[in-house]
């Protein structure tokens, strides 16, 4: 290897590396949301570091700067509503934007109805939306940057997290209200692990239950190919066992309705080859349905199992409260939206008095409405428009991938689909955790370079 690809090579380890460092402290100090500010300053300090660490040193630099470029159009894309939100109008223009007369009126008791104001009716939140989506971006042009060896490095600590998750709410669950490890609700009965929101901890299970079939794949391409079906058999249905139940302790219905969605695309990876078997999968779902049916049984009278089955009966369900309110607050600023960040200002100015009580609707809980919300026809056309891109994406890796690559691939579609299938109900990207996993996903469905596929050959882990 010449002098020009060592110093490549070298920069992509840093790169990797970097990354690596930034997934972790996403995924342990970003669950907590807005209502927990000190460790999401500490993450945005933290990501503000490793990307003028990146940047600083020239190796590692010139090879962010070789990502593909969808995965900067992406990143831009990300930011570009809170950017263009916080730029200031004149006052003739941000008035006869839709929903401000009631911040007119009220400016207009103190003189100040006559300056330069942005889109946004708080510029504090959409400014702390701006830095969210900024550590997101960052995460995803750092993946789509790494070569397989790297990518793969991402997966693992995926899965690593997922298994911290089940030992801190082990502990969690064993120590009740007193546990010092319930680091955001200590009135919480639910396995949380580092998330203040147990379906947030769902997903972090799920995702790494996919994530543990990456490994797994290239371990069996490597060594594993004389190994009995008994013994392979076995040692996934313990995985998957332990971590199913720590998501039926974690409480979350939406994620316990999602189970079916994470094992297809743990099937989908661990298959050999391209076909689907479908009478494999039929009986694989029949075996592991019966399990999860005989360990329902076995622990029906436990308190914690009977909390969470009690979650299924609905009973005085507020989300459609929610996105009724909700629906009218999108009419009252459509089409430019309120601002990123605005939803719980807006929410309690139209909230119906007969569903008002102690609790604040801190989110929509369906993500998709939350953002027509605060960005408007804007938000959903950047949404859209990174869908698209993402989508063709993820074709072309599919197509040009080969054993080493695809199941990276395949994890990466797999936590979008868990993420957006979730966000109809709840607000997973509200978290950095979640937000940073997403981005993750979003960069493996950036198909590898070449030459970065060739100097991996061999050395996956």
């Amino acid at each position: 290897m010449d002098a020009g690809l060592a110093g490549q090579a070298s920069g992509e380890g840093l790169v990797g590396w970097a990354a690596a460092l930034l997934l972790l402290l996403s995924m342990v100090l970003g669950g907590g949301g807005s209502p927990a500010p000190i460790p999401e300053i500490v993450l945005q300090l933290a990501a503000a570091v490793v990307a003028l660490g990146v940047v600083a040193s020239p190796r590692s630099w010139q090879s962010l700067r070789s990502a593909p470029r969808l995965a900067w159009v992406i990143a831009g894309l990300i930011a570009l509503v809170p950017v263009l939100q916080l730029i200031p109008l004149p006052s003739g223009l941000w008035q006869a934007l839709p929903g401000r007369a009631n911040q007119v009126a009220a400016l207009e008791l103190v003189d100040a109805d006559g300056g330069w104001r942005a889109i946004t009716l708080s510029p504090a939140r959409t400014l702390s939306s701006l830095l969210v989506a900024l550590s997101a971006g960052l995460m995803l042009v750092l993946t789509a940057a790494l070569d397989p060896r790297g990518r793969a490095r991402l997966i693992a600590v995926l899965a690593l997290v997922g298994a911290m998750t089940l030992l801190v709410g082990a502990a969690q669950l064993s120590g009740g209200t007193a546990s010092a490890l319930r680091f955001y609700d200590p009135e919480q009965i639910h396995l949380t692990g580092f998330q203040a929101n147990h379906n947030s901890t769902a997903d972090v299970i799920l995702i790494a239950m996919v994530a543990v079939a990456v490994p797994a794949r290239h371990w069996l391409d490597r060594s594993g190919r004389g190994l009995p079906r008994w013994q392979l058999a076995a040692a996934a249905i313990v995985i998957d066992g332990v971590l199913v139940l720590g998501l039926f302790l974690a409480g979350s219905r939406a994620g316990l309705a999602l189970l079916p969605v994470a094992l297809l695309f743990q099937y989908l990876i661990l298959r050999p080859g391209r076909g689907i078997g479908w009478t494999r999968l039929a009986l694989s779902s029949l075996v592991a349905g019966t399990a999860a049916a005989a360990a329902l049984l076995l622990l029906r009278g436990n308190p914690a199992v009977q909390a969470v089955i009690g979650r299924f009966r609905f009973a005085g369900e507020f989300r459609p409260e929610l996105w009724r309110d909700s629906l009218f607050a999108l009419k009252q600023t459509w089409p430019y939206g309120s601002g990123q960040g605005t939803f719980m200002p807006q929410l309690i100015a139209v909230e119906r008095l007969e569903v008002v009580d102690p609790t604040l609707p801190n989110r929509a809980h369906n993500d998709f409405l939350e953002l027509a919300l605060e960005g408007g026809l804007p938000a959903l056309l950047v949404l859209v428009a990174i869908v698209l891109l993402l989508l063709g994406a993820f074709r072309r890796s599919l197509r040009m991938a080969g054993p080493q690559v695809r199941p990276q691939v395949l994890f990466g579609g797999g936590v979008m689909v868990i993420i957006a299938l979730h966000s109809l109900v709840d607000y997973p990207l509200r978290s950095m955790a979640l937000a940073a996993a997403a981005a993750t996903a979003a960069g493996l469905l950036i198909p590898v370079r070449p030459k970065q596929t060739q100097q991996a050959k061999g050395s996956l882990p």
